[in-house]
């Protein structure tokens, strides 16, 4: 076997921005997964929520005692759960905006979808195809072993 170091004539010529490593292509792969789950999980949770909030500031006879069911506050079940999604659903979106290195303004647009009714649905599809694109041109690049 021919062990002479290759001429840097003949290999590929690309963009270096578009070389991962292959901790980086993993974990960002990784990260599209977490963040799709979770916006659909924050985007049903805020949908709930808002539908709750128009039953019981414009439907209901009295807010202060509507979705109660016992001594057990639906109203307030419902802001809880919604709440605790979004800051997990924000952890899903930092980790994949680091792993995709985007500008920190990428990353308030994503926190926004979380508080917006259907804009988490909407950004989640138009996120994910072009994660998978940035991906899909990624030249990953193992290191080098003895």
């Amino acid at each position: 076997m021919n062990h002479e170091p290759e001429s840097l004539d003949s290999r590929p010529d690309f963009d270096d921005s578009s070389v991962w490593s292959v901790k980086r292509f993993t974990s960002a792969r990784n990260a599209v997964k977490f963040y799709r789950v979770m916006a659909i999980i924050t985007g049903v949770m805020l949908l709930i929520l808002t539908v709750e909030m128009i039953y019981k500031y414009l439907i209901a006879a009295d807010p202060s005692t509507a979705l109660m069911l016992g001594g057990f506050d639906l109203a307030a079940a419902i802001a809880i759960c919604h709440g605790w999604c979004y800051v997990v659903y924000l952890i899903g979106c930092f980790w994949l905006n680091q792993q995709m290195r985007w500008s920190l303004g990428r990353y308030i647009v994503l926190a926004l979808a979380g508080v917006v009714p259907v804009m988490s649905f909407i950004l989640e599809r138009r996120i994910t195809h072009q994660v998978e694109a940035e991906l899909e041109a990624a030249v990953v690049v193992a290191p080098k072993t003895d």
